[in-house]
């Protein structure tokens, strides 16, 4: 059976097997930094200057001969930034987004840090005097449906669309330590946060869709609710304030296009699984199998035609420390484990960091070729 990218992927999404495993690289939280990046491209013989794809996860834009060489199945697509807004790098190396969240570099540190937060009163008073940035500028979606509709036309790859996420956008203009405990003495302030969020990501998605939905294949929102051990909040406060908004934005999101509707969320968040196939879920990433509860073997048995499966070769440990035929090994079981039945897309656990060997990162590409294969 010989199937495009696309067709693999969609296959591997509606919980059926294609030909192979398929695999991803290159997205906004399955990429790779610049450093093991250029490692990277010194083992593969490639010597082409590296562009900075984005600057405050200090993400490598991956090219094409890199992503050719591991049969690499996405492509992926963003909106664009705001026409008001302008990236302008202040002079400690920190920049202003428009959130208006602050922004910096340590010297030396490889990601941006939020210093400063428009927010962190944690207020009524000040939510009323905060600048919503404006979900409809046409700045956003500027060239975004052209873009989408070159890719699915004259290319044969499947199309990841990754979007800001309700919590997660929430908390930032806060800033996360006063955030949680406005949890617990200002829950009034967090849930008029939530539905302002809400109100603005609703616009916001609903515009970019409206450009880009046709055309694409996954649409993902970044949303982080886990920790190692634990969910970063009970799971009764998270189904009380997150699920019913997640599920009206998800709502939005099905009511533009036809592509799946993913979520990246790291850590310990087996607790909320069911919630999340509830409120509109179907696929799943990264898959962060060192932290409690997330089994493969576990999470197959109980979601495999619920939840579709999307990284689980892990960067804490393996990636960095292990070798190059440890990483063969987990490859293998990790495959063993998800894709059978289909509903399985492999890539690392989050971005891979500085200090992974490239010999790893080949050896986890090539051997997800080799023992990927459906029969």
């Amino acid at each position: 059976m010989s199937l495009s990218h696309r067709e693999r992927v969609q296959i591997a999404l509606a919980h059926e097997q294609p030909d192979r495993v398929p695999l991803d690289l290159g997205g906004t939280q399955t990429s790779i930094l610049v450093e093991p990046y250029n490692a990277l491209k010194v083992a593969l013989g490639l010597s082409t200057p590296t562009a900075v794809k984005n600057v405050v996860l200090g993400l490598a834009d991956v090219e094409e001969p890199v992503l050719d060489r591991f049969d690499i199945d996405f492509r992926h697509i963003l909106p664009k930034m705001p026409s008001t807004w302008k990236y302008e790098l202040l002079p400690d190396d920190s920049f202003y987004d428009d959130w208006g969240v602050r922004w910096h570099r340590p010297p030396g540190g490889y990601y941006y840090d939020m210093v400063e937060t428009p927010l962190h009163e944690a207020t009524l008073h000040a939510l009323e005097r905060y600048a919503w940035p404006d979900p409809l500028d046409p700045g956003r979606v500027a060239g975004t449906g052209e873009e989408a509709r070159f890719l699915h036309s004259h290319t044969p790859y499947a199309i990841e669309a990754g979007l800001i996420g309700l919590w997660e956008t929430a908390w930032f203009p806060v800033g996360f330590e006063r955030w949680l405990v406005a949890l617990y003495d200002n829950l009034e302030f967090v849930e008029a946060m939530l539905d302002g969020v809400l109100r603005t990501l609703k616009q916001m998605h609903g515009a970019y869709l409206d450009q880009v939905g046709p055309y694409v294949d996954l649409v993902t929102l970044w949303d982080d609710y886990g920790a190692q051990r634990s969910t970063l909040i009970s799971p009764a406060l998270w189904r009380r304030l997150v699920k019913p908004r997640l599920a009206e934005l998800i709502a939005t999101l099905r009511s533009k296009t036809p592509a799946c509707i993913g979520l990246h969320c790291c850590g310990a968040i087996a607790p909320l699984l069911d919630d999340l196939v509830e409120a509109g879920i179907q696929v799943i990433n990264p898959v962060q199998v060192a932290a409690k509860g997330m089994v493969p073997e576990e999470l197959k048995k109980r979601y495999g035609k619920r939840l579709a499966f999307w990284g689980g070769i892990d960067t804490q440990t393996l990636m960095p420390k292990g070798t190059a035929e440890d990483v063969r090994r987990a490859v293998c079981d990790t495959i063993a484990a998800l894709a059978p039945g289909g509903g399985y897309i492999l890539a690392a656990v989050h971005n891979i960091q500085p200090g992974v060997p490239a010999e790893n990162i080949i050896a986890m590409y090539d051997s997800a070729i080799q023992f990927g294969i459906y029969h």
